[in-house]
């Protein structure tokens, strides 16, 4: 099943930066109710807009989510802080998912944290020379990644490696050097791969579009995880339809599933 990270409570979009600052509990219990119900097998968590203030912030959210959703939701813990990382980790009352980590020397003692700690974890494939270009530069940092964390102890069945995909708007060859990625990762490596979907749409007209069709290209390619906004009703029939179509939905249930919710949220005429 591939693993849904609901994305839409991050301080860096302004209507979530605002309702931090202010405290808006009804707005953040708003975004974290529709997207678990929409699908979204964890909740990420970014309070990081207010660097300054950025563990308060992060253990707020996180209070006000368990109590919204229960202490058994998964919340994903966004920083690239540790010590935000470790105290944010011990407020979970349910075994979070960390985001995120890297083969930058400076994500080191996020390693391992994640290895202490025993969490699901989610890497980027980038190290000291930064954004990736190509699919072997993604695959070469992936590799690196999984050495690193299995040396200090992170299992890699828990490590979802994000492989970045990056706008086509600035470079038509990104979205097929992540796709080549995820295919290659899967087929060498045998590690997850997972991508913020939105990325490859940036500065484009029709993003939901592009949105879905991408999502359903990286299914075909054997994506495990998917950043992205499950409120988004198309973007997520895409991808219902996308594993049905390529075998891994069994007996089409999921699909079906999700034809018969739909079919009954609308309207009668």
């Amino acid at each position: 099943m591939l693993r849904i990270v609901g994305e839409l409570i991050n301080s860096t979009r302004s209507r979530v930066g605002s309702a931090l600052a202010a405290r808006d509990e009804t707005f953040i219990r708003r975004l974290a109710r529709d997207q678990h119900e929409a699908g979204a097998d964890v909740i990420d968590l970014n309070a990081g807009g207010s660097t300054d203030r950025e563990l308060e912030g992060l253990l707020w959210l996180i209070e006000i989510v368990e109590d919204e959703l229960g202490t058994d939701a998964c919340l994903g813990i966004d920083t690239s802080d540790p010590d935000v990382m470790e105290k944010a980790i011990a407020a979970c009352s349910a075994a979070p998912m960390m985001n995120s980590i890297s083969n930058e020397p400076s994500k080191l003692p996020l390693i391992e944290i994640a290895a202490d700690r025993g969490c699901d974890v989610i890497g980027l494939a980038m190290g000291e020379k930064g954004m990736p270009k190509t699919a072997d530069d993604r695959v070469a940092e992936t590799a690196a990644l999984l050495e690193k964390c299995t040396a200090r102890g992170v299992d890699p069945e828990r490590l979802y490696v994000d492989q970045i995909c990056m706008s086509v708007a600035s470079d038509t060859t990104q979205g097929r050097a992540a796709l080549d990625a995820v295919r290659r990762v899967r087929d060498e490596l045998a590690v997850k791969t997972l991508v913020a979907v939105s990325n490859v749409s940036f500065g484009l007209p029709g993003r939901r579009l592009l949105n879905r069709t991408y999502l359903a290209l990286l299914v075909a390619a054997g994506l495990d995880g998917a950043i992205l906004d499950p409120t988004d009703r198309e973007l997520m029939a895409t991808l219902c339809a996308a594993r049905a179509l390529v075998g891994v939905d069994e007996y089409c249930m999921g699909y079906i599933g999700h034809h018969r919710a739909s079919q009954a949220r609308e309207p009668s005429t």
